[in-house]
């Protein structure tokens, strides 16, 4: 079966775990060239020597800073002379609250993390990608942004401006011969409870990382000549405890 990411070079924000470490070393199986960030120095080592690949560039970054962003560009043009896919993968809940809980600062984190940096990485990758006349965009939002559940408001809030911006995005990009998708994932076996500050006992039985990341990487994995506007993926065990979104 072809590959259609063979070659092509891509930077996965947050690939130090989660989806986005798991979409990194598929990416890699398939024969693409990756560069995998994250803020903290340890845990991006760690994953570097995990994934092991003369294909592979490890860069700290904290997406909220736009500096980091140029940083990150100029590192991967520097060993690689092209973007072709940025993941926007990185997020984090902060706070999980009701919102009267919620104080300014933890408020502005969320954003900042979840939407401000998004946007902020599209711009300066579209910097790059527009004079090559092509490139992908991949923003991983989450099932929150089409459902809703209680304490939840503000991070869905963030991830539900992250649709509606890419598919504005998209309708830019087009233009020059870019695409922009989102990827919209349900609840699974990652450190994204752990680091929030819930519970996460719940997640017995939901899919790993690596069951999601696969879905993720399709998103990708398509001829220049299609797009992939929104991919939805919940565990199946979600679906039956929480949702029906039939």
């Amino acid at each position: 079966m072809q590959h259609y990411v063979a070659g092509k070079v891509v930077v996965i924000t947050g690939g130090s775990s989660g989806f986005g470490l798991e979409a990194a070393r598929i990416l890699l199986e398939m024969g693409a060239r990756v560069v995998v960030t994250g803020r903290n120095r340890e845990r991006l080592d760690r994953a570097a020597a995990d994934l092991s690949d003369t294909n592979l560039l490890a860069v700290q970054a904290d997406a909220v800073s736009s500096a980091d962003w140029q940083k990150l560009l100029r590192a991967t043009l520097e060993r690689f002379g092209r973007l072709d896919v940025l993941v926007n993968n990185h997020g984090a809940g902060v706070k999980i609250a009701e919102v009267a809980e919620m104080e300014d600062d933890a408020i502005r984190t969320v954003l900042d993390i979840n939407l401000v940096s998004v946007i902020k990485g599209c711009r300066e990758a579209v910097k790059v990608m527009k004079p090559q006349g092509s490139g992908q965009i991949v923003n991983v939002s989450s099932g929150c942004a089409h459902y809703s559940w209680p304490q939840w408001a503000v991070y869905t809030a963030a991830k539900a401006g992250m649709v509606g911006f890419t598919r504005c995005l998209h309708k830019e990009m087009a233009a020059w011969g870019g695409k922009a998708t989102s990827f919209l994932p349900g609840a699974a076996r990652t450190n994204f409870c752990d680091a929030a500050g819930i519970a996460s006992d719940w997640l017995d039985g939901y899919p790993s990382a690596e069951d999601f990341a696969r879905t993720l990487v399709h998103c990708i994995d398509v001829p220049d000549s299609c797009v992939i506007d929104e991919a939805i993926i919940w565990g199946t065990k979600q679906v039956k405890e929480m949702l029906n979104p039939y």
